[in-house]
């Protein structure tokens, strides 16, 4: 498809969506729906079901790349990190149980439905499909009906799934592509180094950047534009600072934007909060256009009905029964542990991961297989997350439960 067809309908869409981002349907249908459905049809119209040409895949996981590391920033940035350790320690369970149980759920799911793809790529495919997003969430994130202590466990565990499922992802792609030897120490010490050290440039260029900021603004040295900028200068750095040391950029995005809580005043807050709804939603719906333009059509070739009850599964049974295992025994009660396990949507991580496995694995006759997964997974993601997020919190506050108290027994101050 001509680049400026492309720019055209984008700006198009854009313009169409905001005039009625605050009629009733908008909430319904919500912008990546509609950005990624007209993404896929101009890509089938455009017959671009073949395999995307490497150099465009580049630029889309480099914006996918800076896109995610910016939601997770800005997301991370709204929780008081204070607050959020009072609370119960359900976004640990979810991350330390859960999502190795969801990994161990998806490979044996894939393992039976699709006998003749090899061990690796199914245990590849669960893990690209296993973190959520934060950007397809944020509609229950928002959603005031639903207690602040779940949206914020939410928050907690959709932005640093995708840093937890990166390392053994590189790790699985060097090892298929024939770059590294399956040495489990080898893979033991990088799993530690993005685990570690991401977390720790992420707070040290976190908590610096966002003393300057604070220090800067309280002095009125700053003007709003660039203090609002300023949210895009730290994520982005952060990202880059964790990959030149050769960790985990997205783990140190996330972990920098809980340090503003901290270091920044409330009217620096306001104008990142300003930046979150404004940029980075602008960055989030061109990924998803992208994605249906250029990927879903790749992958609808290969779709069979294999894959979509893989899909199917993934979202309800290979999600829910390891998060509502994990939470079993945390005082939560069933109704809200089913919400949050319900809402993982797949998303941008996923889609980024995939383009990760575009670059090391081309030519591999398996990768329309494993795009053909990812692609129906993650567009049937969008419009069930999509659909539900109004109806399930308006369901939730109407039928109210009281949250447990949390159990670390201390009062909050």
């Amino acid at each position: 498809m001509p680049g400026m067809a492309v720019l055209f309908l984008g700006a198009g869409l854009l313009l169409l969506y905001g005039l009625i981002s605050r009629r009733r349907v908008a909430g319904y249908l919500t912008g990546p729906m509609l950005f990624v459905a007209a993404g896929a049809g101009a890509g089938f119209f455009w017959h671009a079901g073949g395999t995307p040409d490497a150099e465009n895949l580049t630029h889309i996981r480099l914006l996918g790349e800076l896109t995610l590391a910016i939601v997770l920033f800005t997301d991370s940035a709204r929780l008081k990190p204070r607050r959020l350790l009072q609370e119960e320690n359900w976004p640990a369970r979810m991350l330390f149980i859960g999502l190795p149980l969801v990994v161990l759920a998806g490979a044996a799911a894939g393992y039976y439905l699709f006998p003749g793809w090899p061990v690796l790529l199914v245990l590849l495919a669960a893990l690209i499909l296993a973190p959520t997003d934060a950007a397809l969430g944020r509609p229950i994130l928002e959603a005031h009906d639903v207690p602040r202590p779940l949206r914020e466990t939410l928050n907690a565990e959709s932005g640093l799934n995708d840093g937890f499922a990166l390392p053994p992802i590189l790790i699985l792609l060097a090892i298929m592509s024939g770059e590294a030897a399956a040495d489990l120490q080898e893979g033991a010490l990088t799993l530690l180094r993005h685990l570690l050290l991401g977390p720790i440039t992420g707070a040290a260029i976190g908590f610096g950047g966002g003393w300057l900021i604070g220090m800067a603004a309280q002095r009125k040295w700053m003007r709003p534009l660039f203090e609002r900028l300023s949210a895009p200068a730290l994520a982005i750095l952060a990202y880059a600072g964790a990959e030149l040391l050769n960790t985990n950029g997205f783990i140190a995005a996330y972990v920098a934007g809980l340090m503003i809580p901290l270091t920044v005043g409330r009217p620096a807050q306001d104008y990142l909060k300003e930046f979150s709804e404004t940029e980075a939603e602008l960055l989030t719906l061109a990924v998803f256009f992208l994605f249906g333009l250029m990927v879903v059509p790749y992958g609808a070739a290969a779709w069979d009905w294999r894959m979509l009850a893989y899909a199917l599964l993934s979202l309800t049974v290979i999600r829910m029964t390891p998060i509502l295992l994990s939470l079993w025994g945390s005082g939560l009660n069933l109704r809200s542990g089913a919400l949050l396990a319900w809402f993982g949507p797949r998303g941008i991580a996923s889609v980024l991961y995939l383009l990760l496995a575009f670059e090391a694995l081309q030519p591999n006759g398996n990768l329309s297989q494993l795009a053909g997964l990812v692609s129906l997974t993650v567009l049937l993601s969008i419009f069930a997350h999509g659909l539900s997020a109004v109806p399930l919190a308006r369901a939730y506050a109407a039928n109210p439960q009281a949250l447990p108290p949390p159990r670390r027994g201390k009062a909050k101050r």
